[in-house]
C-alpha cells in the first residue's frame, strides 16, 4: 500500500528546498540587475547575500524556529545555486548577443 508519510517533510528540509528555489530567482534578478541596469558585481553579489539573510529571517519566522538556525540551514545550497545559475545565464545570454 502506497503511503504519503514519507512526503512529509520537517521545517529544516522545507527551509532548505525554499533556498533553493529562492536562490533561482536571486540569480534572475542579478542578472537583470548586472545586464540591464548596468550595476556593477560587487554591489550585485551584496545584493543576493542581504536577499539570503531576508529569506532567512522571514522562513525562521513562519517556519517559528531560531533565527541563527534558519541562517545556517541552506547556505551552501543557496550561494552555490545562486552563483551557479546565475554565471550560466549570463553566458548563455552573452554569448547569443
Amino acid at each position: 500500500m502506497y503511503s504519503m508519510e514519507k512526503w512529509n517533510m520537517t521545517p529544516a528540509e522545507k527551509i532548505w528546498w525554499l533556498k533553493i528555489a529562492a536562490a533561482w530567482g536571486t540569480a534572475c534578478l542579478t542578472l537583470v540587475l548586472q545586464l540591464y541596469l548596468k550595476t556593477d558585481g560587487t554591489t550585485v553579489f551584496m545584493f543576493g547575500a542581504i536577499v539570503y539573510v531576508v529569506i532567512s529571517e522571514i522562513m525562521a519566522r513562519v517556519f517559528k524556529i531560531d533565527n541563527a538556525r534558519a541562517l545556517k540551514i541552506g547556505v551552501g545550497a543557496f550561494f552555490f545555486s545562486w552563483v551557479m545559475v546565475w554565471v550560466l545565464l549570463n553566458t548563455v545570454i552573452l554569448s547569443m548577443g
